[in-house]
């Protein structure tokens, strides 16, 4: 999980949604979700089928805890065509030690406001569609994440630091050379008055630079986000709010523009999502969006997460 202050509190209380862990044993619990798509397009590209299915294994022995988690995802490409896979999205071992956590294993990156995992959204698309963010390829067998260690830190009740050193590539499935060391360093704040503050950064050793920051402002029942993601050849920003109208509902507007590499376009989307929770455990998400390609081309999608 990521390292945030409050930051995503109102959007997952907005939604009124429960991923509650299921106690196997007193050291031993159990949580997931599934989330069934159904997308369409005025190019008639519609499509139904089970986006992302996940099983989480939490293990706490107090100083020491763990998690793994086993994912079965489906990624869908006009170019590509059409995969599935079943692989490990987390595996990673804690402990509490100098005040903080230490964690080794494999596990996701810090950086990027937005949830890794459908279940923390409160839309149905992710923001951008060619991520310069760690832990964002959807191709099948790679799960997205680090192999390496971390270590986070509460300094005080307002700010906290993360830093980690990873191998890229270097776990099953996952792509590019091993041996590409990254450090990691992230920082949040809560700023008061509703405000919060995140700013991350990431280097390897063939000097690849990536910088990751957002703001968030929460008053109400609105809550406002501004990123931006600067890399060596782009610089994309997203821009959220989100309005819980409801204590079971809640509206999303998202505007978010990826800067071309090379000769391509810039592409600009604006996405209109509105959320509602049938359940304790079951969220209807309908989503209307700008694919970014054409400015008279929409996508149309429905996901059901239980």
């Amino acid at each position: 999980m990521k390292n945030k202050i409050a930051i995503a509190s109102a959007l997952i209380a907005a939604s009124s949604f429960s991923f509650a862990e299921i106690d196997l044993t007193e050291a031993v619990s159990v949580k997931g979700f599934i989330n069934t798509v159904y997308s369409d397009s005025d190019t008639g590209n519609a499509d139904f089928s089970v986006d992302e299915v996940e099983i989480s294994f939490l293990f706490d022995m107090g100083a020491v805890s763990g998690q793994i988690d086993t994912q079965y995802s489906v990624f869908n490409d006009d170019a590509f065509g059409s995969f599935t896979d079943t692989d490990l999205d987390q595996a990673f071992i804690n402990y509490d030690v100098f005040g903080g956590t230490l964690t080794a294993g494999l596990f996701d990156s810090q950086l990027g406001y937005e949830a890794y995992e459908a279940v923390d959204r409160v839309t149905g698309s992710t923001a951008y569609s060619n991520s310069q963010l760690p832990g964002s390829d959807p191709f099948p067998g790679n799960s997205g994440a680090d192999t390496g260690v971390k270590f986070t830190k509460q300094l005080d009740e307002v700010s906290f630091i993360g830093v980690a050193l990873v191998d890229e590539g270097s776990f099953i499935g996952d792509e590019g050379p091993a041996g590409d060391t990254t450090i990691e360093v992230a920082y949040g704040r809560d700023l008061g008055n509703g405000f919060n503050a995140f700013v991350g950064f990431r280097s390897d050793n063939q000097s690849n630079d990536l910088m990751n920051a957002y703001v968030t402002y929460e008053t109400g029942a609105m809550t406002f986000a501004a990123e931006i993601v600067d890399g060596e050849t782009e610089t994309d920003l997203q821009f959220l709010a989100n309005y819980a109208y409801s204590d079971t509902a809640s509206v999303t507007v998202r505007y978010t523009t990826e800067e071309g590499a090379g000769t391509a376009d810039d592409i600009d989307q604006i996405a209109l999502a509105h959320q509602i929770a049938l359940a304790d455990s079951l969220m209807l998400t309908t989503e209307l969006m700008d694919n970014g390609a054409d400015d008279n081309e929409y996508e149309f999608g429905v996901s059901l997460l239980f």
